[in-house]
């Protein structure tokens, strides 16, 4: 049975002490270029980041405490550590697994059967202890960002990996039209 949630996330937004070297930062990040958002109230930058309706805004931080940690689902953790050290982030914690308690295993591995079988007969009996590798990274201006490099009975859960979708090509239109409006 499906459930229509009360809440959706559409956005999220990166309070920045440096906007531009947080958006190059981004940018090399999801391998697509901000634009300009279309409001006046301040300089922010914005790109969808998932096919779902998601973007992702880069704008100035309001107060010292101004920030947000997202997590990213990654196919490779330790290529996009490299990645993001070079663009100029630094490791806050991990990289480490991410533990499932002893406990908790069993219900578990029976959750991803029933939803996901596909992704339970790809994981090999003694890898459930843990739902992947996971790093907290900073980006230029000093937001937490969070990597996850999930194991194969994770990745439908959170429509990564072999689930993910790209962004439609009304998204990636829609975009590239504010593009050309020279924002």
């Amino acid at each position: 049975m499906s459930m229509m949630l009360k809440k959706k996330l559409v956005l999220i937004n990166v309070g920045a002490n440096n906007v531009d070297a947080t958006v190059k930062f981004y940018e090399t990040f999801f391998g697509l270029t901000f634009q300009r958002a279309l409001t006046q109230q301040a300089v922010i930058y914005n790109a969808p980041i998932d096919e779902g309706g998601v973007d992702l805004n880069v704008g100035p931080r309001h107060n010292a405490q101004d920030s947000i940690t997202a997590y990213f689902a990654v196919n490779d953790l330790n290529a996009a550590i490299a990645e993001a050290k070079a663009a100029g982030s630094k490791i806050i914690w991990g990289p480490a697994p991410l533990q499932i308690p002893p406990a908790s295993v069993n219900a578990y591995k029976a959750h991803v059967e029933k939803h996901h079988p596909d992704d339970a007969r790809d994981t090999a009996a003694n890898a459930w202890n843990s739902v992947g590798e996971g790093v907290l990274i900073t980006d230029p201006s000093g937001n937490a960002v969070g990597l996850v490099q999930l194991a194969p009975h994770a990745q439908g859960r959170y429509n990564a990996g072999k689930h993910q979708r790209p962004l439609t090509d009304q998204q990636v239109s829609g975009h590239n039209d504010v593009v050309k409006f020279g924002g």
